[in-house]
């Protein structure tokens, strides 16, 4: 983790928002995050980050900017 040398955070931070570690490894990152104030601000980041991209993509598309898009995609 930048900032705070958490090498080890970095590494199971996708894997714990993905919700694929084991009960133990779970235990392991919270614990850390509970004790980390840098990995738990990047946390609640990405935690944001991913919110924000899933209301963005079930938002509807104008015409034109999907048309406008579309004009920009190289063939």
């Amino acid at each position: 983790m930048m900032g705070c040398g958490c090498n080890d955070c970095e590494e199971m931070m996708q894997p714990y928002l993905d919700g694929v570690l084991t009960d133990e490894q779970v235990r392991e990152a919270k614990g850390h995050l509970e004790r980390c104030p840098p990995c738990d601000k990047r946390f609640r980041f990405e935690l944001h980050l991913r919110h924000f991209v899933r209301v963005a993509v079930d938002e509807d598309m104008p015409p034109g900017l999907r048309q406008k898009l579309s004009s920009l995609r190289s063939t």
